[in-house]
């Protein structure tokens, strides 16, 4: 469990008495869990944002998700349960509020979206608990402990892998026609 370091300081108050004021510091697993569930959110956008780009049908998410979880979890100091939850809602919700956000304009489109979201939720489920597995096994390995860097960047790319590509969108499909 991520536990919250508490720093107590004293303040001057108006009337010249020293109050001690207590100031939450938030510890790297904390910001490792918020960024995986990002992650595991926005990695469903650039396949479902219409026009599609003809990114390769499941493998970009599931290969963003699973890279983003074992990135994530080899990086923490402990907390891999936190870790998996935020990979397995985070994934969900993006899926969810990818269709949520751009429904499909054609109705046959539009009728497979249940099945498609079911099917995405039930392939992303396994696919983030082996790559938690694996994140841990990389997490106590030598190669974790001599190139933390190396995971700082490859997680940093994977994580913006998905933004950046729906922020080109207009131009890739501009350059397209």
């Amino acid at each position: 469990m991520a536990q919250v370091r508490v720093v107590l300081l004293r303040v001057p108050s108006d009337d010249g008495r020293m109050l001690l004021a207590r100031i939450s510091i938030m510890q790297r697993n904390t910001l490792l869990i918020v960024m995986v569930a990002a992650g595991s959110a926005m990695c469903w956008w650039p396949k479902i944002i219409p026009p599609n780009r003809d990114l390769p049908g499941w493998k970009t998410p599931l290969i963003l998700l699973a890279l983003i979880t074992v990135l994530g979890t080899a990086l923490s100091s402990e907390g891999w349960r936190w870790l998996l939850i935020a990979s397995l809602l985070g994934g969900i919700g993006g899926i969810c509020c990818g269709f949520w956000l751009w429904w499909p304009t054609d109705g046959i489109d539009a009728s497979w979206v249940p099945f498609v979201i079911g099917l995405s939720t039930l392939t992303s489920i396994p696919v983030s608990i082996i790559a938690m597995f694996a994140g841990v096994a990389l997490r106590d390995s030598k190669i974790a402990t001599k190139n933390r860097r190396l995971l700082w960047g490859a997680f940093l790319v994977s994580f913006a892998f998905a933004p950046t590509v729906c922020a080109l969108t207009p131009l890739l499909i501009t350059l397209r026609k």
